[in-house]
């Protein structure tokens, strides 16, 4: 797991060496000492750290680079899948493309597969195959990346969409907007039926009483939601229908 905050999910007594060491030795993937330390100095050059920093402690690192460390660690037990909890949301703009690109590079490389948590849209579309987006805690819509932007069906999500600026005055102003009502249900105590209904739009009867399950599409396009079938005028207007208008 690559946790977000790089500054708190590094342990400051600890060396750098001794953090990316900690799941090879807690798994026993090397044998002796030296293979670890060897495991340790190859995770730390791939994630572009040099090697001869194994004995810093983490303050004598930037934000990006404590984020580096991390990636390392989660890169020490040689995993497939990785679960990056919202990774660049603590760091710079210009530190989150460096971290981006090194994570699609080391995605490349290592051919692994990640969950990759993120409340920023543009980055959940560059760096994703598949969305799904969640409200409440519950998976509302799931679809190829391009497609989910492309074409979103759940009225949550159009919302969404709906709220990400765009760097045309011409489409900005035509588009139309959603604002959502209200304040987010408490997750302890959810509302009836759809939890979206009370924010939205276009809400009925049967979402106030019945919870709709995901249903697959023809184009393996999975949407929870009951009105999901009816006209898209009922819904704000997404990026390229403002700019196909």
């Amino acid at each position: 797991m690559i946790f977000q905050d790089p500054y708190a999910s590094l342990n400051p007594r600890m060396t750098v060496g001794a953090i990316i060491a900690e799941p090879v030795r807690v798994h026993r993937l090397r044998e002796n000492d030296t293979a670890v330390r060897e495991r340790v100095q190859e995770v730390m050059e791939l994630v572009g750290l040099n090697p001869s920093f194994i004995s810093r402690y983490p303050h004598e690192f930037s934000g990006g680079q404590r984020q580096r460390i991390g990636i390392a660690r989660a890169l020490a037990a040689e995993p497939s899948f990785i679960v990056c909890d919202e990774p660049v949301s603590a760091l710079d703009v210009s530190i989150q493309a460096q971290i981006i690109n090194l994570l699609e590079e080391l995605q490349h490389r290592l051919g692994l597969t990640y969950l990759f948590i993120a409340h920023d849209l543009s980055v959940v579309k560059h760096i994703s195959n598949r969305v799904a987006v969640m409200y409440l805690g519950r998976v509302i819509e799931i679809a190829e990346s391009r497609q989910l932007y492309d074409d979103p069906r759940h009225p949550y999500t159009r919302a969404l969409l709906s709220a990400v600026p765009i760097p045309d005055p011409q489409v900005e102003q035509h588009r139309r907007r959603i604002i959502l009502e209200g304040d987010v249900p408490s997750p302890i105590n959810p509302p009836s039926g759809c939890t979206f209904h009370p924010r939205c739009p276009i809400g009925s009867e049967r979402c106030r009483s019945d919870v709709p399950s995901l249903r697959v599409r023809s184009d393996l396009h999975e949407v929870a939601c009951w009105r999901s079938d009816e006209s898209p005028v009922l819904m704000p207007m997404t990026v390229q229908e403002a700019a196909r208008s």
